[in-house]
């Protein structure tokens, strides 16, 4: 049945996927995840972009010039250069070779949020049944759904991709427990694809170095910190670093991009809107504390660490919550999975389902208005419908 809704209709028959899997109808989270990736492509194909201030806009620019430059020239430059931050060129010139924008808009999407269905299909998939209820499951996935901006990831090109990708090497390292090649893979993309991670890299240093209980696991992390000094220094990694730091940091004054943050209502709501998450996200990082969840303690002190950061980056002379609050936002299923309501008291619990509901009805109202913001809202829904029915 599922399948059937999704030919019918692409966004509920992917609730209505996610629905089967959490109720172990489907069992095969692969399947999801593919599913994702086909459905955000999808609709990321199909925007036509209306806000030239967006940073999508200047990529559908440079694509041109670097689909005209080979892959080795590329990789020559940034080895001669020391140059971390490749991947961006790389996936320029690739999509600028195939010639179609939307080809690149659509894999955005796809990338982030099939990074999104990893996560929690995989949390799903590693706790029992009476952990994670069907019920649980269900609504804590497309609880995430409603409060991720669409909008933002399409639109902010790298910063989400970065921070899909850094997510994945953090829940495979503090959750998995997997600090394998693979993993370091996916740090390693993380960072070459923005260098805006890096504060997320330090944070899970310190949670490592400080917060440890082993002290083979300390000496561990130290030694990995020092390293990833070493290469810092020998790379550019420290100077686009200070670069950022001095266009956004303390004392600067945004560069040309704070005027339009400060000044846009829909940039300044969709701020205060992740302020407000990451206040509602410690309170659940406190909750699972209190309720003696097997929830790993690490995994909580590094989100409340990268909780705090976000919130520190509200205040930035340009504020930059998007770009660390996201990042947290990924993981709110996880933290809603992993609650026992039943050591709630009844009031409170009645209080804290209607945050909830109340925080996912706005956040899913106010994706539509910051996407019809971005985009040309009524063609994309043509397009959606026009598009989809040809395929069948």
């Amino acid at each position: 049945m599922s399948f059937v809704i999704l030919i019918i209709n692409p966004l509920l028959g992917l609730i209505s996927i996610i629905r089967s899997f959490s109720k172990r109808v489907l069992l095969n989270k692969w399947i999801v995840i593919l599913i994702t990736s086909i459905v955000f492509f999808f609709l990321g194909y199909n925007i036509i972009l209306t806000n030239m201030n967006a940073d999508l806009t200047r990529y559908f620019a440079w694509m041109p010039n670097y689909g005209n430059i080979s892959y080795s020239a590329l990789l020559n430059t940034a080895i001669a250069e020391k140059n971390i931050f490749v991947l961006q060129q790389f996936m320029l010139s690739f999509f600028g070779k195939l010639q179609n924008d939307n080809l690149f808009s659509g894999f955005i999407v796809s990338l982030f949020y099939s990074s999104y269905m990893y996560i929690n299909t995989t949390f799903v998939d590693k706790n029992d049944i009476n952990h994670v209820s069907s019920l649980k499951g269900d609504l804590a996935i497309n609880f995430g759904l409603t409060i991720i901006s669409f909008g933002w990831v399409l639109t902010s090109v790298r910063n989400p991709m970065a921070n899909a990708l850094i997510a994945i090497a953090i829940f495979r390292d503090l959750y998995l427990h997997k600090r394998g090649l693979t993993t370091l893979i996916f740090y390693f993309l993380g960072l070459s694809m923005h260098v805006a991670v890096l504060p997320i890299i330090i944070c899970r240093m310190l949670v490592g170095i400080v917060f440890s209980k082993s002290f083979i696991y300390r000496i561990l992390n130290i030694t990995i910190a020092t390293l990833l000094i070493f290469i810092s220094i020998k790379s550019n990694i420290i100077d686009e670093f200070n670069n950022k730091i001095d266009t956004y940091g303390l004392g600067s004054n945004g560069g040309g991009f704070s005027q339009y943050a400060h000044l846009s209502f829909y940039y300044r709501m969709n701020s205060l809107f992740l302020l407000w998450l990451m206040l509602l996200g410690i309170v659940l990082l406190v909750i699972l504390k209190r309720n003696n969840t097997s929830f790993d303690n690490d995994f909580r002190i590094f989100l409340i660490f990268t909780s705090i950061l976000a919130i520190i980056s509200y205040f930035a002379p340009t504020p930059l919550i998007d770009r660390y609050g996201m990042f947290v936002e990924i993981f709110f299923p996880l933290l809603l999975m992993s609650i026992n309501y039943d050591k709630i008291s009844k009031n409170k619990k009645a209080l804290f389902y209607s945050i909830l509901l109340i925080t996912g009805i706005f956040g899913f109202i106010w994706q539509v208005a910051f996407l019809s913001y971005q985009i040309d809202i009524y063609s994309f829904i043509y397009k959606i419908i026009e598009g989809w029915g040809s395929l069948f």
